[in-house]
């Protein structure tokens, strides 16, 4: 597996999704006691640090064959990366000028861009249709 497929399937494996959720509200705590350098370490350094290791030395094809992961391959884009990323930093936000309702916009703004997919159906690519069409084709042979 390639380091762009590592890239995309290390997102969806549990220890990093509890890593990234539990480092999220910690530093928008932390940002809401106005710890700004705390807050910035906790919210970023452990997520780079598990991805960078995780990339490094582990084997994602579980994630790529699952059902997450094909979703993921097919609506984890890059504005999906963007929006998730806005999110948290609106949470960061709301959190330092203690607005709870952007924090949880922010929050909102994260689960959408996860579940953008169930609610925009956008068609295959072409790559995969033909995958799949020559998938089919050769079954009937």
């Amino acid at each position: 597996m390639n380091v762009i497929d590592k890239t995309l399937y290390h997102q969806i494996h549990p220890f990093k999704m509890v890593t990234d959720i539990v480092a999220a509200f910690v530093a928008v705590y932390l940002f809401w006691l106005h710890l700004l350098i705390e807050g910035l370490v906790v919210g970023f350094i452990p997520s780079l640090a598990i991805s960078f290791f995780m990339i490094k030395t582990m084997d994602f094809d579980k994630q790529k064959q699952s059902r997450f992961g094909k979703y993921v391959k097919r609506y984890m884009g890059k504005g999906a990366d963007t929006a998730r990323s806005l999110g948290f930093l609106a949470m960061l936000g709301g959190g330092w000028f203690h607005m709870i309702w952007i924090v949880a916009l922010g929050f909102l703004v994260i689960v959408g861009a996860w579940v953008n997919g169930l609610v925009y159906k956008r068609p295959m690519p072409l790559e995969v249709h033909q995958a799949q069409g020559r998938k089919s084709k050769a079954r009937v042979h």
